[in-house]
């Protein structure tokens, strides 16, 4: 079995693959896979500080970051809040086909760089928050 400490640990080592993989992607030109993968980074780094801040070791069954946060009952910025509702439209474009070829269709690199940048600066916050939660 594995500690509580652990958990957040696997969570947080799966948060930077999907980083690292974000930006490879990014670099080949597969956009719409690393804005999946910016998705994902945000996602396990909510769900690394559920575990941290819960009772449970296993994070609620959604994908839908605004639910996590409203269940961390995050003080979140209202603009940042809102990002993360795009956020999750990356999600479902990045699981089917039709969604993707849209999303492929509608993405630039410069776009790609400017989100890449904003979750940069969420996934900063809350890997902070993660390593200040008692």
């Amino acid at each position: 079995f594995m500690t509580k400490e652990e958990h957040v640990k696997h969570w947080q080592k799966s948060a930077n693959e999907s980083w690292d993989s974000a930006v490879f992607l990014a670099s080949g030109k597969h956009y719409a896979l690393a804005l999946f993968a910016l998705h994902l980074t945000l996602e396990k780094l909510l769900k690394a500080l559920w575990i941290k801040e819960s009772f449970t070791d296993t994070p609620p069954y959604t994908h839908d970051l605004q639910k996590l946060c409203n269940e961390l009952k995050l003080e979140i910025a209202d603009e940042d809040y809102d990002f993360l509702a795009i956020v999750n439209s990356w999600n479902i474009r990045g699981r089917y086909p039709d969604y993707t070829n849209r999303l492929y269709q509608n993405t630039s690199g410069k776009y790609l760089k400017e989100q890449i940048e904003k979750v940069n600066e969420l996934k900063k916050w809350l890997e902070e928050k993660i390593l200040n939660q008692k």
